[in-house]
């Protein structure tokens, strides 16, 4: 990859964390039925006494806490999700270090089921080399995961800034997240940045609004998003709808390919 300079038309590249730095190995209502089963676990052996539906009860307090997301642009951490599901349930003090604990216990089976997308330390370390200024940009409740993930993964190193969205209170596609990530890069023109995430509604609409470059990623390695059937035949879980209009600057199919497109819109400006 050739070296940038400081004409060179594009100077940074904003990464998604799910679906495009990272891949799952299994589909999403999996894991969170299999992270709230061991969240549960550990609060029955800190003494409390959750009911027998709490994995179900959870499920449903990502969902609204999801949609509410959807529709305000906000987030809230795990930590506050689990502190009003318990209050609901009647423990309505729990203690702080209890909170961490048990939604540490969550993501711990998540971290199980999550691996560097294929390439992906390559790329960054590549990007880095070649002068790029590096963001992570995450929409999660589990900020304090990421930032970890990040590190115990090799990512770190490569990385100027990561951003998730319960450290800010707001989701993508608002732009104030991307206004803080492109600052915190020291990117003052949108246009010299590049956005490249996994959902149209997330990360192309949002970014394309400030005038970013965007790439949207599929890669088929990743599993979150597809069910299988009892006889074993995949089913895609919908994503967020955009409007028919909504197109990405460019898409690809694996990380790889992300080295060639900027290389040409580098040449020529495109």
């Amino acid at each position: 990859m050739q070296p940038i300079t400081p004409s060179s038309p594009i100077q940074g590249i904003i990464f998604d964390f799910g679906s495009t730095l990272s891949i799952t190995r299994a589909a999403w209502p999996v894991i969170i039925a299999e992270g709230a089963a061991a969240m549960a676990a550990w609060l029955r052996q800190a003494g409390l006494a959750p009911r027998d539906d709490f994995a179900q009860h959870w499920a449903d307090a990502l969902r609204r806490a999801n949609r509410r997301g959807e529709t305000e642009g906000v987030e809230v951490s795990a930590e506050a999700l689990l502190a009003e599901l318990l209050a609901a349930q009647g423990y309505d003090h729990c203690n702080v270090d209890w909170l961490t604990a048990a939604t540490d216990c969550y993501f711990t089976v998540e971290d199980g089921l999550r691996v560097p997308a294929p390439g992906a330390v390559e790329l960054l370390a590549a990007l880095k080399a070649a002068g790029y200024r590096v963001g992570l940009l995450s929409n999660t409740p589990g900020g304090r995961w990421v930032q970890r993930w990040t590190d115990s993964h090799g990512f770190r190193p490569y990385v100027d800034v990561v951003i998730t969205s319960d450290a800010l209170g707001i989701r993508k596609p608002r732009p104030e997240i991307f206004l803080a990530t492109l600052e915190r890069l020291g990117l003052h023109d949108p246009a010299r940045g590049v956005m490249v995430g996994d959902t149209l509604a997330h990360d192309i609409v949002g970014a394309q609004a400030l005038g970013l470059r965007t790439v949207l990623v599929t890669l088929p390695e990743d599993q979150g998003f597809i069910m299988r059937t009892a006889d074993g035949r995949p089913t895609p879980i919908a994503r967020p709808p955009v409007a028919a209009d909504v197109r990405p600057d460019a898409q690809i199919g694996a990380l790889a390919d992300l080295i060639p497109l900027l290389e040409r819109w580098q040449g020529d400006g495109r």
